[in-house]
């Protein structure tokens, strides 16, 4: 069968992301082994409309139609499916991701959708494919939930997938791999913490691994194949094993690998020994995802760590010469002034290279969302649009939804005030000077301005599209408003 899989963006034609999708990648690796011809989209950078869609599905001859979205894409994926569903052509959607899988039946309504994957799709995909390729039914499939004449099925759920070397490696080359400013592997599914926030209905608490000998296969291949040699390392929690991460990183280093790579960790999860090694292996930057600097949050959100741990992390990360990003999260249910105002504190004073706050964003199939809308909740009237970890989604009983926003840009302002005024007036002529040597050297402007002014570009890039949402009277508003503000963090 002609297959188009297609990943959904928080917004059509603006290019916000330029990480390329796993999710298609794999789906499209599995169901070209079985001889099917398959045809990837990323609508990350490759821009839409219905009549591109339209001429597309009508070229490659397509039958189905196959979509991957998260809670913040929600809002594109349903613009895309209601161009298919105007489209003339009979085409089977189907539809699978975090959202997909938390919310099966309403989604698949609310989406006029044939079919939904729930939970890891590879070998779902498979089975479901074949099946519609050879008309036969649908109710032996295991992880699906689908429409048949006008009633819902729901089957029962897939099992875990195991042995994740059996995979093949994601089909990279369908995709425009020269539009990524690197490339993305996982090295295993899964994360076995409780944090309130995190959604399991994919990626499990029991987790999987892939072998040291497969991740480096794959990586030899992003290199070679596709001349990538900047990798994000996806997990939830890269340093989880440390025997197993010690492994990956003496091949690196040993086979003198060519990469610089990026990974997320836990505060708890990192300690001297393995950083001084991940720098040498290529390690540039560790993001840390410490949601809060306030003890009282901490337990409960169920982290499981201690600020003392974060602090320490972030010191030995910059000890060994790897860039620390620290992201938190404003305006937990049981968040107050004096709270939020902690966690701003302290991101401060950990003095991370760079820092992100988000406005709190209840995620379906987490125990947050359960805590503010229930697991039976109406979600016919859900604005997704909301759900993208700027705009604040509910109010805490200290808290309105226009104080967290205030935060978030206080916090900003606040932790990176002083760096910027430096970058942009003592250290201006030094940095553009070597700014420009760098774009001569290497072609490229983005990425690189960071390099010699990355207080400025994490306030720009972080604060300025909010505020340039509003009108001029009311931006200006807004900026007054959140400079109060933070001159009461103290």
């Amino acid at each position: 069968m002609n297959i188009l899989l297609a990943n959904m963006p928080i917004n059509f034609n603006k290019r916000e992301n330029l990480e390329p999708p796993l999710g298609i990648s794999y789906i499209g690796a599995v169901l070209r082994d079985e001889g099917h011809s398959i045809f990837l989209k990323d609508y990350e950078i490759e821009n839409f409309s219905e009549g591109e869609i339209d001429r597309f599905i009508e070229d490659k001859a397509i039958d189905i139609v196959g979509i991957s979205f998260r809670t913040a894409s929600y809002r594109s994926a349903k613009i895309f499916t209601q161009s298919l569903n105007r489209s003339k052509y009979k085409i089977k959607v189907i539809a699978g991701g975090h959202h997909a899988t938390a919310f099966s039946k309403e989604t698949l309504q609310d989406l006029a959708l044939d079919v939904i994957v729930r939970g890891e799709g590879e070998y779902t995909a498979i089975q479901l494919v074949n099946a519609l390729a050879g008309g036969k039914s649908l109710e032996a499939i295991k992880g699906i939930t689908y429409n048949d004449k006008g009633k819902i099925i729901y089957n029962q759920d897939s099992p875990q997938i195991i042995e994740l070397d059996k995979l093949p490696f994601p089909a990279r080359d369908m995709l425009p791999y020269d539009s990524y400013t690197l490339a993305t592997i996982i090295t295993s599914r899964g994360c076995p913490f409780s944090c309130i926030y995190c959604d399991k209905g994919i990626s499990t608490k029991k987790v999987q691994f892939r072998s040291e000998k497969n991740i480096i296969a794959e990586i030899e291949s992003i290199t070679k194949q596709f001349k990538k040699h900047r990798l994000y390392i996806v997990d939830d929690h890269f340093f989880l094993k440390k025997d197993r991460t010690h492994a990956i990183l003496d091949r690196i280093i040993s086979m003198n690998i060519d990469i610089k790579w990026v990974c997320q960790a836990r505060a708890d999860g990192v300690d001297e020994a393995i950083l001084v090694k991940a720098k040498k292996s290529g390690c540039e930057q560790i993001m840390f995802g410490l949601e809060t600097g306030d003890e009282m949050e901490l337990r409960n959100i169920k982290k499981q760590s201690t600020l003392a741990q974060a602090e320490r992390a972030i010191a030995l990360t910059k000890k060994a010469g790897i860039k620390a990003r620290t992201n938190f999260m404003l305006g937990f249910p049981f968040s107050t002034h004096e709270s939020t105002k902690n966690t701003i504190k302290f991101a401060k004073k950990i003095e991370s290279d760079i820092v992100r706050f988000f406005a709190v964003t209840p995620l379906p199939n987490t125990e947050l969302w359960d805590s503010i809308y229930g697991r039976d909740a109406d979600i016919s009237a859900v604005n997704w649009g909301n759900f993208d970890f700027y705009n604040p989604n509910f109010e805490t009983k200290e808290l309105t939804r226009e104080d967290i926003s205030l935060y978030v840009l206080a916090g900003y302002w606040h932790v990176l005030k002083k760096k910027f005024v430096l970058e942009t007036t003592v250290f201006l002529l030094p940095g553009l000077a070597k700014l420009v040597c760098k774009v001569i050297k290497t072609g490229r402007l983005r990425g690189n301005i960071s390099l010699y002014f990355p207080a400025a570009i994490n306030l720009i890039r972080d604060t300025l599209p909010p505020i340039l949402k509003k009108g001029p009277i009311s931006s200006l508003k807004l900026l007054r408003s959140a400079m109060r503000l933070e001159k009461k963090i103290r």
